[in-house]
Formats: structure tokens, C-alpha cells, sequence
């Protein structure tokens, strides 16, 4: 399982973006809980239609769960239309990736 977590910076020792698909950074996790990937968000300075340009690119990127402190409504759908699921949460990256490994044990 693929976890993409918004990030406000390049470290697992950090904060989860309050912002979802404007996130700045992206830190993608494996089930092992480590970090894949990690990139800055392409589209976070677009104007229209973020959400659906980042669930396209994290669907492609094989992502099946996104975490950020929130996520809108539009990047919601945009993720559920590619079968991505999220999840809310606030704190550290490294605590969110182990809680969500964990729930899907």
C-alpha cells in the first residue's frame, strides 16, 4: 500500500499540511512505512482544478490513501473518482504513516 502524506516539508520528522491538494510537498510511504517518494507538488499554485490534476497524479503514482490536516470537498471527490482513499489528520508525517499502516492491518 502506497501512502501519499501533504507535507510542509521534505522530512518524515514533519508537520502534515493543513492543506490537502495545495499541499507543498508530498512524501510517499510504502506498507513498510518508508518514504518512496517524495516531491513538491506540481500543481499546488495552479487556479483552477487542483484537486483533480493531484488525485490524477497520485492515482498514477499507484497512491491508495491520502493524508492531509484537510481535505476539501472537490479533491475528496476527485480522489474517491479515481478510488484513492484519505483520511484527516494533523501532527507528525511519521506518526500519521504508522497510524494508517496500522488501521489496515
Amino acid at each position: 500500500m502506497r501512502i501519499a502524506i501533504a507535507a510542509t516539508e521534505m522530512s518524515d520528522n514533519g508537520q502534515i499540511c493543513r492543506q490537502g491538494a495545495r499541499a507543498t510537498y508530498f512524501l510517499v510511504f510504502d506498507e513498510n512505512a518508508q518514504i518512496a517518494e517524495a516531491f513538491e507538488n506540481p500543481f499546488k499554485d495552479y487556479d483552477h482544478g487542483v484537486g483533480i490534476h493531484v488525485a490524477d497524479f497520485l492515482a498514477d503514482k499507484k497512491v491508495k490513501v491520502v493524508a492531509a490536516a484537510h481535505i476539501g470537498t472537490g479533491f475528496a471527490n476527485a480522489l474517491d473518482s479515481k478510488g484513492v482513499g484519505h483520511v484527516e489528520t494533523e501532527g507528525t508525517i511519521r506518526d500519521a504513516v504508522e497510524a494508517i499502516i496500522g488501521s489496515s492491518v
